[in-house]
């Protein structure tokens, strides 16, 4: 018999953590529905902007650059508003 697995980040440290702010662990949450189950993904702030309407590119690498200071994902722009990413 085969198990559905449930995305829930809900106990997620990302959620306790004071240094990270509100929009990053916004971020933080709509990266990791993108990368479920996947160990390497790509995105564009494209997509990223139809969930976080007011995100802009720089803003959107900055909160990428403070999530990966901290160990929660590890990022690599390869064209200008192109991510690939790795949850840690």
């Amino acid at each position: 018999m085969q198990r559905n697995k449930q995305l829930d980040i809900t106990g997620h440290r990302v959620w306790l953590d004071k240094k990270i702010k509100p929009e990053a662990k916004e971020i933080f949450a709509y990266l990791y529905s993108e990368a479920f189950e996947r160990t390497i993904t790509n995105i564009s702030i494209g997509r990223v902007q139809r969930e976080v309407k007011s995100i802009k590119n720089i803003a959107f690498r900055k909160n990428l650059q403070i999530l990966e200071k901290y160990n929660y994902i590890k990022f690599r722009e390869y064209d200008t508003g192109l991510y690939e990413y790795t949850i840690c």
